[in-house]
């Protein structure tokens, strides 16, 4: 099975150091590079002339290093871990705390190998945050479509797109740089981190996973934390068969769009739900307006409204919804005249509070 783990806070951009800008900063002491090309290349500085580089099991190999300010926006850093072995960055800062690299690699004193690519600098912080709702906790180097979210402050789930697995979890800032996190899947069966800061984002984790009772296996990776995305949900289907897209968020309508058949002028109902998957939001919803041939009205069913004007205008706002609560809307829609035609329409629920967190249901009117 894969495992990947997601944690992060309500928005990446406020973790990130201030003082990160398009320039090289002062000194490197405090602060860590990572590299591109893999956790073989995360460079830690612990004080002005020495540091470590650590890899995915966390072996540390120890390095000195001298940092050259070359120009507004370059620098040059060599790192050497014996006599004869040492790398050459050479740094290109093109934004906030990131930029381009070339690497040149030397054993025995002769240039053995050159890469190039993206780094990103960090602040050196290391505290855990003091809590996880709102955020994933997700692989740093696989980034695969499994990880953890945190719903609430006590719910969360596993997630893999259209397959979620529910959990309560308990989460414990454990000191400085250590934080500990029981995710509980049922009596017998339960995840156990330790997860080991690096930055305010990324770090080290240890899974121990246990299943019937009885340790199952261990894996070992580094984390990364970001915004949880993932918590209004749109689900839509015809009026009298099973609803689409439920843990599925996407833009496109892949595996959320209802594809429904019209005969004559007779109308159809179409039914969409939109469920706050999060901790209690302001949630908001827009739809598409009525293509040429058809007519499509939208209509709240508590109490029962017709609300095409707005939603398919501005907006329509669907109110405060607590965790695992729903709106649902009906769409009344039918073809004008005789003759064939097709139309795609769809509705988006969208978050008040976590930006950038919205999902979006289709629906393929086809007349015959």
């Amino acid at each position: 099975m894969k495992t990947i783990l997601p944690i992060l806070s309500i928005s990446l951009t406020s973790l990130l150091p201030l003082s990160l800008q398009a320039a090289p900063p002062v000194e490197l002491v405090g602060q860590y590079l990572y590299f591109e090309e893999g956790p073989e290349d995360f460079l830690i500085f612990d004080n002005a002339s020495a540091g470590e580089k650590r890899d995915l099991l966390g072996d540390i190999d120890p390095f000195t290093y001298t940092f050259t300010q070359n120009g507004p926006t370059t620098a040059t850093v060599v790192v050497t871990y014996k006599p004869g072995e040492y790398d050459e960055w050479d740094l290109t800062w093109d934004g906030a705390g990131t930029g381009t690299f070339t690497r040149d690699e030397y054993k025995d004193s002769l240039l053995e190998d050159t890469d190039t690519g993206r780094f990103v600098e960090t602040g050196g912080t290391t505290t855990p945050p003091a809590g996880l709702s709102g955020l994933r906790l997700e692989e740093s180097v696989q980034l695969e479509d499994e990880r953890f979210e945190f719903l609430t402050l006590t719910n969360g789930r596993k997630f893999q797109p259209g397959d979620v697995d529910p959990f309560t979890y308990v989460y414990t800032p454990v000191d400085a740089t250590t934080a500990t996190l029981l995710a509980t899947f049922k009596a017998d069966k339960w995840d156990d981190l330790t997860l080991s800061f690096e930055t305010e984002t990324t770090g080290i984790y240890v899974l121990t996973r246990y299943d019937d009772n009885v340790f199952k296996d261990q894996k070992r990776g580094e984390f990364r934390l970001d915004l949880n995305q993932q918590t209004v949900d749109v689900i839509i289907g015809d009026d009298s068969g099973p609803l689409k897209g439920d843990d599925i968020f996407n833009q496109t309508g892949r595996r959320q769009t209802e594809v429904v058949r019209l005969t004559g002028e007779r109308s159809v109902t179409i039914r969409t739900e939109i469920e706050n998957d999060g901790d209690d939001d302001s949630v908001a919803a827009r739809a598409s307006r009525a293509s040429r041939g058809f007519e499509t009205q939208y209509y709240t069913t508590t109490p029962r409204r017709n609300v095409t004007a707005k939603i398919s205008g501005r907006g329509l706002s669907v109110g405060e919804l607590g965790h695992d609560e729903s709106e649902t809307l009906e769409i009344e829609a039918r073809k004008k005249g005789k003759g064939r035609g097709r139309s795609t329409g769809w509705v988006e629920g969208r978050s008040g509070t976590v930006a950038g967190a919205k999902d979006k249901g289709y629906f393929d009117l086809i007349a015959k």
